[in-house]
Order: structure tokens, then sequence, then C-alpha cells
């Protein structure tokens, strides 16, 4: 079939967990299809990558959307009904371009990444249209407002407002919404009937982070992630100022390294304690993953399947987590990876993993157990690949009569 693939996130390189998935996605669909990307960038347009030797038989339409574009909307949202996350990302050259190529007949099938790419979809229902969802941001942000006062106000309340009802009134508009996480299913089933809703996670290219059989540091914990992204910086404060001062009662030579992209200055504030130490923009983040004893991910807050924790598992380092990352990988998630529901319990499954070489070592196989059985990237596409071929014998049938 000929796919147009729709995403907010220019996905070159393939850093972070929205960027692999397109990536991966992208790059199965190449196999048996012919894929054009388009996709809005925020970099200047000599930065654009526009050479795939990975991706052969891609072609690529990029549109700029610059900062201006982006104070427009966000000013424009004000009196739309639209949610701050779906107007934010408007942009007329390319809905343009993408009707034009839709009614040239250029696509047999339209898939649009995230619910900020929805309204591009919207007036095309002759097509068959997928949206690839992949979490709730209504789900996001409602776990949000318990712990950032910058998500309390009447501003927050309008969007979980309109988020709420724009999730559910979206899923009726697509053929098949995808969602990474079990958790994000049941939450869009509380507001939509529609049965359309089709658990696809995030994989991982298991062959890419092979077991780590080598040394590691006995006293080392890791936490890894963009650290910029709101989430991620909450949850590394968090296990410093919470957690570690309990872990290090029992453990005195435990270290808290925090690794990863474009640390603000909230996080690297956080080397005042020496027993804290940030690593800003590390182009490999394995090696540090798999010489650490244990890879936590204190998250309060997100939705989705965490990548990081997929990458740990793979590299044999063992993790724990909160309750709601846990939840995105099932029950088997709950053998393999430890959870820690508050800061004592959260310190007291750490410091089990550091003191135990037994249980590390346990935990270190059923991890990557859980990875080779259920989140190798062909095996989480399988209900993608039977989407496609059903509505690829469809289009045949239609011709035939």
């Amino acid at each position: 079939m000929r796919i147009a693939y729709l995403t907010a996130r220019y996905p070159f390189p393939p850093i972070g967990g929205d960027r692999v998935r397109v990536y991966y996605t992208l790059r199965h669909m190449l196999r048996s299809h012919e894929v054009t990307l388009y996709t809005l960038a925020s970099a200047p347009k000599e930065r654009w990558q526009t050479h795939h030797p990975d991706l052969p038989g891609l072609e690529q339409k990029s549109f700029q959307i610059t900062k201006a574009a982006f104070a427009w909307n966000s000013a424009a949202a004000f009196f739309s009904n639209l949610p701050l996350q779906v107007k934010l990302y408007q942009c007329p050259k390319l809905a343009q371009q993408l009707s034009s190529d839709i009614r040239s007949g250029a696509f047999d099938l339209l898939f649009v990444h995230l619910i900020r790419m929805a309204e591009f979809a919207r007036p095309f229902k002759a097509i068959p249209r997928i949206l690839d969802m992949t979490d709730s941001i209504h789900l996001h942000y409602t776990r949000m407002r318990r712990f950032s006062l910058t998500f309390q106000g009447l501003a927050a309340l309008i969007e979980r407002t309109r988020l709420q009802r724009y999730e559910s009134a979206v899923c009726s508009w697509f053929d098949h919404v995808l969602l990474a996480s079990p958790l994000d299913l049941a939450w869009l089933h509380r507001n939509s009937s529609e049965p359309n809703l089709v658990l696809f996670p995030t994989g991982i290219e298991a062959s890419a982070f092979p077991i780590h059989e080598g040394d590691f540091d006995p006293n080392r914990i890791i936490f890894v992630g963009k650290l910029d992204y709101l989430p991620n910086t909450d949850a590394a404060i968090y296990f410093a100022r919470e957690i570690l001062p309990l872990v290090r009662r029992a453990v005195p030579k435990a270290e808290f390294v925090v690794a990863g992209w474009n640390p603000p200055s909230a996080v690297r504030k956080l080397e005042r304690d020496p027993s804290v130490r940030v690593l800003p923009n590390v182009p490999d983040l394995r090696t540090e993953v798999a010489q650490s004893s244990v890879s936590v991910a204190p998250m309060r807050f997100g939705s989705g399947i965490q990548v990081k924790i997929l990458e740990s598992l793979a590299l044999g380092t063992p993790a724990v987590a909160t309750e709601s990352v846990i939840g995105a990988f099932g029950e088997e998630g709950k053998e393999a990876i430890l959870v820690g529901r508050n800061p004592d319990e959260f310190a007291e499954k750490v410091v089990s993993i550091l003191q135990d070489s037994a249980t590390r070592e346990r935990l270190r196989r059923l991890g990557r157990r859980l990875i080779e059985r259920r989140f190798q990237w062909h095996q989480v596409l399988a209900p993608l690949d039977r989407i496609l071929e059903g509505i690829a014998e469809k289009r045949l049938e239609a011709r035939q009569c």
C-alpha cells in the first residue's frame, strides 16, 4: 500500500520514546509498503536529515514550524475549542500539501502519530485512517496535577477538559487507534465506547542491547532520560531528595547517577549532594546503564511505556519503578520489575538489589526474558501487521467488485 505517515516529532536521530517508536514503525512499514513521511520540524532547514540509508525508499516532506508559529498557535488556542496540545502544531502548508496529495489519489492509508496531528486527518473520511495515539495526554495531565502547581490552575483545568473531550471524539474518526500501555487503553475505554482501540506497545531492538555480563559498580543507581521533560525532571529530583537519603542509611556508599539529554538547572543543582552525579548529553547511555547495579524510574506522573525500562531490562540491569510505570508492562512486568509505591518502599527495593546478589541476578534474568518474550519490535508490531493486512484485503475486494 501507499501510506502517508504524519508526525509532529521530527524523528531523526531516533532518540527518545516518541522518535524511537516512529523510526521503527517506519522501518517496518517500508519492508512491504511505500511510505511518505510528513513531519514538522522546529530545527533550521540546514539541519534536516534527508538521506536515510537504513530507511530505503522513504519519501520525506518536512515543514518548518518556527517559534513565532508556536507563539501564534498558542495565542490562538485561547479562542479555540481545541486542546493546546493540538492547536500548537497547526501548519497550513502541511495541511495544504497533504490535501493536494490525498485528493490526487496518492495514498491508500493515512497513518497519524499522536493526537497533535489528528486534525490534519479529520477531513479525509474516504481513506482508511489509523491513529497511533501512543498514550493519553489527558491521563498524563490528570496525574500531573497532584504534583505540580502549574497543572492545578484554571488554565490546566480547561486544557484537561478539552483533552478529555477531544481524545474521546478523535477515536470515532479513525478506523483504528493504537495505545502503548494497558493503562492508557483502559483509561480511553472509560471515556470512549469505540471498539477500535488496539494495544501496540513500544518495543526494543534486543540485539542492539545485549545483556551485560561484565563488571558493574555495586553501589551505582542510575536514572536516564530526556531530562528537560517534566516527568523526568520531577522523577530525578524526587529520587535524589526523598529516596536516596533512605537508601544511603542502609548503603552509605550508594551513588545516584542522572544521565541524559538537556538537564535543566534544577537537575544540575542536585550535584550539590556529593552522592549525586549528573552526566549531560551522553552519546550512548548503554554503557552507563550496563555498569550500574540498578536502574530506577521513580515517575510520579506521565503515561505510556518507559523506554528507559525496556533498555535497562534488555541490558540486564534490574529496575525499580513506581506503580504507574510497571502497570504499562502488564502482569509479567510485576515479576521482572520491583515496585516502589512510596519513598520508603522504593528505597527498600533498591537496597534489596544493592545488597543481595542473588536477588539482582534473578531480576536480571527475568528482565531479559520479558524483553525477549514480549517486547522485541517484531513481536509488538504484529498487531499493526494484522491491521494493515486487513485494510489491504478490503481495498482489494473493493476493486474486484
